[in-house]
């Protein structure tokens, strides 16, 4: 009687088939992230003229919901919409910290002072549009 030779496994080949095999699985996972994530980023780019357009065009849409935050209000660390007295609360918390007399550097400062007049001058516009389409809306109804 012959002695069955006994085989081992896994053998090289099936090893090498093995490892290709999850190789190719995980270039696929890889793969179809990156290009899922990338057209999801062109799909949602798409939305940005789509909701320029609508943003322009529905007149019930707040005025300050219609424009992005501008820089000098950005500078006291406010966002829109916000009042006056928020600007001057703003501006009396950073001058603590930046005005001259008190070890701050001049040139922050003057900027400091420069953002809070425009960023005043805004809001007071802003309030005072705000009036105005309220008075016109509630005169033609």
């Amino acid at each position: 009687m012959l002695l069955a030779q006994q085989h081992y496994w896994p053998t090289p080949i099936d090893l090498l088939t093995i490892a290709l095999f999850a190789v190719g699985l995980l270039l696929v996972v890889v793969f179809g992230f990156t290009f899922m994530a990338l057209d999801v980023r062109r799909w949602m780019r798409s939305f940005r003229r789509g909701l320029v357009i609508v943003t322009n065009y529905l007149p019930g849409i707040p005025r300050w919901a219609r424009t992005q935050t501008p820089r000098c209000l950005i500078a006291l660390g406010l966002r829109l919409p916000c009042k006056e007295f928020d600007v001057l609360r703003a501006y009396r918390e950073k001058v603590k910290k930046l005005h001259p007399d008190r070890g701050g550097d001049n040139t922050r400062f003057l900027r400091l002072q420069e953002n809070f007049e425009q960023a005043l001058a805004f809001v007071r516009q802003e309030a005072s549009a705000a009036e105005n389409e309220q008075s016109s809306q509630s005169g033609t109804g």
